[in-house]
């Protein structure tokens, strides 16, 4: 019962005035953040680090908190958009809210992202909430072995997922596997796959740098060729609308 105490306590902190505006500032500031291609919550977060410093420390930790979870949905809105993912979590939602976007129905790919991001945050905070300690036990037995065991999991969801292309899903996997492997080893602190001896690859490759580099790129590329085949003038049916 001590849990539900400290929950309500919780509440009645969180809806004080004082933290009401400040929880509906930090969503509309990483709204806006979030929607921004390559800054992502993270980034949103050690931006306005700062301001934080202005207010109570309660009243920080619910700003940061709510600007986090504004920007994580923001992600959604340049990839329904634009096309571009705005975050790494959004890539997935350029998939199907793109096409939607561009026939026309914008507004429900929107709303869609908008109630999956709500519904799954609720849900990923009460399981947190209650299952925190057991979780905590099992984090600490699971090693190499297990891990190791999950991504291969990983792989033949993938495989499975990839449809009749089998042979194009490996091929993925494995560009992604030479993408991950480059930068610094984790044990020995030798370079790997350093690619023309750039000093930027030792520390990785980025997976937002990848993704917004291939989806913005070819978004961009899009927009271009079909400006020229319209020789500037308006865009053909695929220009997003409301309705």
């Amino acid at each position: 019962m001590e849990i539900f105490g400290l929950l309500l306590d919780g509440f009645a902190i969180a809806l004080q005035p004082l933290n009401l505006g400040l929880i509906i500032i930090g969503c509309a500031l990483g709204l806006v953040i979030g929607a921004m291609p390559g800054l992502g919550s993270v980034n949103g977060v050690a931006i306005l680090l700062p301001i934080t410093f202005l207010v109570p420390p309660t009243g920080a930790i619910i700003f940061l908190a709510a600007l986090y979870y504004g920007a994580m949905y923001g992600g959604a809105v340049s990839s329904i958009m634009l096309g571009i993912p705005g975050a790494s979590t959004a890539v997935a939602t350029t998939f199907d809210g793109r096409p939607l976007a561009l026939q026309g129905h914008a507004d429900k790919a929107l709303i869609a992202a908008a109630s999956a991001s709500f519904v799954g945050g609720t849900i990923s905070i009460v399981l947190f909430t209650f299952f925190a300690p057991p979780l905590a036990h099992i984090a600490l037995v699971f090693g190499a072995p297990e891990e190791f065991a999950l991504m291969m999991l990983a792989f033949a969801t993938f495989v499975g997922l990839g449809g009749d292309d089998i042979a194009k899903t490996i091929f993925s996997i494995c560009i992604g596997l030479v993408f991950s492997a480059v930068g610094l080893d984790i044990m020995s602190g030798e370079p790997r796959l350093i690619f023309f001896g750039i000093p930027g690859f030792f520390h990785g490759i980025n997976f937002l740098v990848l993704a917004i580099g291939i989806y913005g790129i070819g978004e961009m590329l899009w927009t271009i060729e079909e400006t020229r085949a319209t020789g500037g003038a308006k865009m053909s049916e695929a220009t997003v609308t409301f309705k």
